[in-house]
């Protein structure tokens, strides 16, 4: 085991040169440029022996094209341009991203068939994450692949990668002039993601290699959300409700005042806020305006932080996803959400009323970055900020990353807390729901949530798949 582990500390090296190297090659040569190389060394090789063969001919004229090709590319001038992008604070994983630029020549002469570029390299994966975190299902591949690990490379890069881009159309630029360019990127999952390589190609004039000149730009961050599911019959249902404050919320907290009844004389300890004014100056007297309690249905959504080392990142990501779409697809106009999660310490956020869509946008930002961990402390940690709620919570909508002992233990006491419990567990195959926990299999995860109905009422939950 420990010859293994080292040979995979060395495979590490070769590849992560190796990426570098293709990266760097990847930006220089076209695919026309590959096509050409290949054919000239296929070429050469089948006129090595010129009594036969007249392919050495070809060869020494293919062979003299790609040199005048990367010459002619040496000795072009740089292109002077200024970029400046408009890009959108946040995007969404998964769907395509579109954005102009403006591009500003400052040069002399004029060049044509430009293209511009946002070049987002690669993040490598680290030593430890390449040896210790093995691909799904690679003890199903054969003895050479589980030995030289290299789809478990490529799994981790693509991991990695947050989003990636697409080439511009050619454009042409003269002396002073600026002209506005369409970029596309695709993001692939949530995270924050720096723009910082925008470039220019600029090609050789057969086209075979070409020049990615980083061009001054603005440098900037796009925060990735999570992907969002669509959501099947959901009723967050929610009415208000006066002087019960065991049903529910203070609507104060929520950005509500509380409800108007009328005006009265000035009794002491009235707060000065309360004051009619025009009143006190018509009456001679000081009156107050009287209030009565508001309060709301309160709801409870938790995530699941915790991640075993037996299970893959997608888990984690899936249940990030499911929670985003919750957050996202919920009516609270008249009920309150409390969104929970652990990261090293407990956190909630609340939304509700007035104000629910600035909350709503705050969460995905949050979920955007909150990261697993292996502690399973932190899964205690979320059952005691759930417990000090539960007097208050009319329901709870639970995503978990696996289904447990310690995990059922909540769920549990959370119901004899009188507390309804709608239970989602990211699964690894398909399984039969067990009393209001079901279960989503990765792969499936966006068909299996649409199926779902919930009904959630104060005091009274229903659900159905």
């Amino acid at each position: 085991m420990k010859v293994r582990f080292h040979l995979t500390s060395v495979l590490y090296t070769f590849y992560s040169r190796g990426e570098r190297v293709s990266q760097g090659l990847r930006r220089r040569v076209t695919e026309a440029g590959w096509f050409m190389i290949v054919t000239t060394f296929v070429i050469g090789l089948s006129g090595i022996d010129t009594q036969w063969s007249l392919h050495h001919q070809i060869f020494a004229v293919m062979l003299m094209v790609l040199l005048m090709a990367v010459l002619g590319l040496l000795v072009s001038r740089r292109p002077q341009l200024v970029a400046r992008r408009q890009c959108p604070r946040f995007a969404t994983a998964g769907v395509d991203l579109r954005y102009p630029v403006t591009v500003t020549h400052r040069g002399r002469r004029s060049y044509h068939g430009l293209r511009l570029r946002e070049w987002l390299a690669d993040v490598l994966p680290t030593r430890a994450e390449f040896v210790q975190r093995a691909e799904p299902r690679e003890r199903e591949r054969n003895i050479f692949d589980r030995t030289f690990v290299y789809y478990r490379w490529m799994w981790l890069l693509e991991t990695k990668r947050l989003a990636s881009g697409t080439t511009s159309d050619a454009f042409t630029l003269k002396s002073g002039e600026s002209i506005r360019i369409m970029m596309q990127l695709r993001p692939h999952r949530r995270g924050l993601l720096p723009l910082r390589g925008l470039r220019v190609l600029h090609q050789d004039p057969f086209g075979l290699f070409q020049r990615a000149l980083q061009i001054k730009d603005g440098q900037e961050c796009i925060l990735i959300l999570p992907k969002r599911y669509p959501l099947g019959k959901l009723e967050l249902a929610g009415r208000r409700q006066l002087d019960d404050p065991g049903t529910g919320a203070a609507a104060s907290s929520t950005g509500h005042s509380d409800e108007f009844v009328g005006l009265r004389d000035y009794r002491p300890g009235d707060p000065r806020r309360h004051i009619h004014w025009r009143s006190w100056a018509r009456l001679n007297r000081p009156v107050v305006k009287e209030y009565e309690e508001e309060f709301f249905p309160r709801y409870a959504l938790a995530l699941d932080t915790v991640l075993s080392v037996d299970h893959d990142l997608e888990f984690f990501e899936e249940a990030v996803s499911v929670a985003a779409s919750f957050v996202s697809g919920v009516e609270t106009r008249e009920a309150v959400l409390d969104f929970l999660f652990v990261a090293g310490q407990a956190y909630c956020f609340s939304m509700g009323g007035p104000g629910a869509s600035r909350a709503s946008e705050k969460m995905l930002e949050v979920l955007a970055t909150v990261e697993p961990t292996p502690d399973p402390e932190s899964l205690r940690a979320l059952k005691i900020s759930i417990m000090r709620r539960a007097a208050s919570l009319s329901a709870a909508i639970l995503v978990f990353t696996e289904w447990s002992d310690e995990r059922e233990a909540m769920v549990q006491e959370l119901r004899a807390r009188n507390v309804q419990c709608f239970v989602l567990v990211i699964s690894a195959e398909r399984r039969q729901p067990l009393a209001d926990v079901h279960f989503l299999p990765l792969g499936e995860v966006g068909e299996a949530l649409a199926s779902l109905q919930v009904r959630l009422q104060p005091g009274a939950a229903r659900f159905t798949a």
